[in-house]
């Protein structure tokens, strides 16, 4: 069978934009290309198309300027000249709003060749927003947005043209679709705009939880500079609101400075000058370094995730096969995959209080955080191999092909 992936990039993201999923195929001696608009691996079985920046910034400044999202980019003729596409069996499509092309050109493109969608966040049953939380628009019109300025702004009020527009195009297909969670089966199955989708699939990420030695703790502490007897804290440093990194700041803030505790995090968000003040820490920008990702998490004792909403929350898992504890919000993806309260903590939603009880709890209480960790691992081992990610992904391609 030959497998085209598109998407907008391969190594940012790379298990969301279907990255590793290829590297898996491939390795599985599956006939696997992955096509994108910006490519920043060597592997010769990813090409790019429509890579020409200047202009997909002038196409960016006018749906800006319009208040329109993915409606202009012109780059589906292309992705149909392309002899990866033609020779396809089944085309693969992941993240697609982020210009990869126009979702006018959906239809037409599914018509052409047998296709699988991997649907990883609400926005396609939106008006603008990728979360809409406890927001209840997307069910009926998005009518007067709310939320203009996150996480791509809007300059006018345009959300209730979008969903219009989402649910016309979507009513002219019916692809096999692949979500993570059942937070996002339930998205798929009550939105007016994809709730005619017929064969939804569930199909959860993994890891390779083999390159995890969680002997390495010692190991990579020191590597990180991190002092010995440090109970270590790590954490996801985003600016996007709906990652909670609010709630880890006034958590800890409630706790007060703590020499024991030293923190850890990732991403391009700022640490507020207090925090920095109070506590030893060490901070990374966003990594596609999955080896120094391991080591982070390995080197740490707790990891913290109290994201509002997630479509998967594919960091708990690296945390837990890492070692881990971790704690999250109730009623969200992480709670589910860590399966709270067996191996993860979950919380009351958005309180930091509880938050900085649990910090104190399991710093003072060694034991359960270790056991806690240990349970964490052997459930990815159990629950998210990579092996079963892949060869879950290969039966569907196998069971599409052998429709009649």
């Amino acid at each position: 069978m030959n497998i085209v992936e598109i998407d907008y990039s391969d190594l940012t993201g790379r298990h969301f934009n279907g990255y590793e999923l290829h590297r898996g195929l491939l390795s599985k001696g599956i006939h696997a290309e992955q096509v994108v608009k910006w490519k920043e691996g060597i592997l010769d079985t990813v090409s790019m198309y429509g890579d020409d920046k200047v202009f997909d910034c002038q196409i960016r400044a006018l749906e800006e300027k319009y208040s329109v999202q993915n409606l202009l980019f012109p780059y589906a003729s292309e992705l149909e000249k392309l002899e990866a596409f033609q020779k396809a069996d089944i085309v693969h499509y992941h993240l697609i709003h982020k210009g990869a092309f126009s979702l006018l050109d959906l239809p037409e493109l599914m018509k052409q060749k047998k296709s699988v969608w991997t649907i990883h966040d609400p926005w396609i049953v939106t008006g603008k927003c990728i979360h809409p939380l406890d927001c209840i628009g997307w069910k009926n019109g998005c009518q007067k947005c709310q939320r203009l300025s996150e996480p791509f702004e809007m300059k006018e009020d345009n959300a209730a043209f979008m969903w219009k527009v989402k649910k016309e195009i979507l009513s002219q297909v019916n692809p096999d679709i692949i979500v993570a969670s059942e937070f996002m089966k339930h998205y798929i199955q009550e939105s007016p705009i994809t709730s005619h989708f017929s064969r939804i699939h569930k199909i959860p990420f993994g890891i390779e939880a083999d390159k995890y030695n969680l002997r390495e703790q010692n190991l990579y502490q020191a590597k990180l500079g991190i002092p010995k007897d440090k109970f270590v804290i790590a954490f996801r440093c985003d600016k996007y609101e709906v990652k909670g990194c609010k709630y880890i700041y006034n958590a800890l803030r409630k706790i007060g400075t703590e020499k024991e505790i030293f923190l850890v995090c990732v991403g391009d968000g700022d640490i507020p000058d207090d925090i920095q003040e109070s506590y030893q820490m060490r901070s990374f920008a966003w990594l596609n370094d999955e080896q120094l990702i391991r080591e982070i998490l390995i080197a740490s004792d707790l990891f913290l995730m109290p994201s509002l909403a997630e479509s998967f929350g594919l960091m708990a898992v690296e945390a837990m096969a890492a070692g881990c504890a971790v704690i999250c919000f109730e009623g969200t993806v992480p709670a589910e995959i860590t399966e709270a309260p067996y191996c993860g903590i979950a919380v009351k939603y958005k309180s930091a209080s509880d938050i900085a009880e649990k910090i104190m709890e399991l710093k003072v209480n060694c034991r359960l955080t270790k056991e806690l960790g240990q349970k964490g691992h052997e459930l990815v081992k159990r629950k998210y191999r990579f092996e079963d990610y892949v060869d879950r992904h290969i039966h569907l391609y196998e069971e599409i092909l052998n429709r009649i």
